[in-house]
């Protein structure tokens, strides 16, 4: 149970959803790792997408930081 909490607490710390947290939990608590492994995949593509999403703002924002600057 001590690692679960351990994996938990990661989960948490890296922004998974409580959705995907509470999968987990049953897919770790059932010993299916490559569905457990699937899981935490998709979370961090979750993460992936709203860094590119965070990544298109700040760009955006050096484009018009940009374009203020050149007026």
């Amino acid at each position: 149970m001590e690692a679960w909490k351990g994996i938990c607490q990661c989960m948490k710390d890296a922004g998974c959803s409580a959705e995907a947290i509470s999968r987990a939990e049953i897919l770790y608590a059932a010993g299916a790792v490559e569905d457990l492994i699937r899981c935490l995949r998709a979370c961090r593509c979750d993460a992936l997408e709203e860094l590119h999403e965070k990544q298109k703002q700040l760009d955006l924002l050096d484009l018009l930081i940009r374009d203020t600057k050149n007026r």
